[in-house]
């Protein structure tokens, strides 16, 4: 059945007693969307809403207006990779290599593990425009999308942190997306972090986020009732791809490629891999580009 939830937003979340920050994240609204304008099919869908959490979590950490982070995951199933990105503004896109895998869209139950294989390589990058301010690479078998989140952390930024992510489906499309990251800081207390460590391997933070519970009862359901909440921060799904955009684009083609579509009576037809929307640019401004370059 679908679940009630809470706007598309990112909240943080620190106990002073055990030394805990906590990032909650919801984006089943923008994952429902990513889905319908990507054209996916239920199995596609389901990975792109749990990748779209991940880099979620990972954008608590984004801090210039303009700085973006990218969660790229290259595998060796069937679904061949995806590439998702966050905003600091609180945009999020991004999509699937393959969008629709018959055989394992027509299972009664979704196997996300069939679909991502054995192997992957998981890079995250944070940049501003121009500029990658910092990057990482971790391999992870079998392919997931969390346990190489929690290896970038481990690995490349050397914090240990524990994050779980609950995408789910209903009749085919995605019923909800949300995930929840904890991190240990140096001078944590040990004994609360093994319990909430517990907590996420036994099941009980899935089941939390699954119900839909409040950053409010998740903070609660670990034992750290003293949380202090920072604002949240809406999400939402958005692309920086503009009419503008693909006009330059198209600006820089070859004079050879505008020429044939020109000839063969073809407007250009430009899709945004990141979000799916499509343009059209007529013949009439294709035949001013060329005329504006003799």
């Amino acid at each position: 059945m679908i679940m009630s939830k809470i706007a598309d937003s990112l909240v943080t979340a620190f106990s002073p007693s055990a030394k805990i920050n906590l990032v909650f994240v919801e984006v089943t609204d923008s994952a429902r969307e990513l889905e319908r304008s990507h054209l996916c099919g239920p199995t596609a869908g389901l990975i792109q809403a749990e990748a779209l959490a991940a880099v979620a979590l990972l954008g608590a950490d984004l801090s210039q207006p303009e700085e973006t982070v990218t969660l790229s995951l290259r595998v060796s199933g069937p679904v061949g990779g995806l590439l998702v990105e966050a905003g600091a503004d609180g945009s999020l896109r991004g999509y699937t290599q393959v969008k629709v895998m018959n055989d394992l869209d027509a299972c009664e139950e979704l196997d996300l593990s069939c679909a991502l294989g054995e192997h992957g390589e998981i890079q995250i990058i944070r940049s501003l425009p121009g500029k990658i301010l910092a990057s990482g690479t971790a391999k992870v078998s079998p392919a997931s999308v969390i346990k190489g989140l929690e290896q970038y952390y481990r690995q490349s930024l050397q914090r240990q942190v524990l994050t779980q992510i609950s995408a789910l489906a209903y009749g085919g499309f995605i019923d909800g997306s949300r995930g929840l990251l904890a991190e240990r800081l140096p001078d944590s207390d040990g004994e609360a972090f093994e319990r909430v460590t517990r907590l996420f391997e036994d099941g009980t933070v899935q089941e939390s986020l699954e119900a839909s519970a409040s950053p409010q009862t998740l903070c609660s359901t670990l034992g750290l009732d003293d949380c202090v909440f920072q604002p949240a921060r809406p999400l939402k799904f958005a692309c920086r791809c503009t009419p503008e955009r693909v006009d330059a684009m198209l600006a820089g083609m070859p004079s050879a490629d505008l020429e044939a579509l020109v000839r063969e009576e073809r407007p250009a037809r430009v899709f945004c891999h990141m979000c799916g929307k499509g343009y059209e640019v007529g013949l009439g401004r294709l035949q001013q580009i060329l005329d504006g370059r003799r």
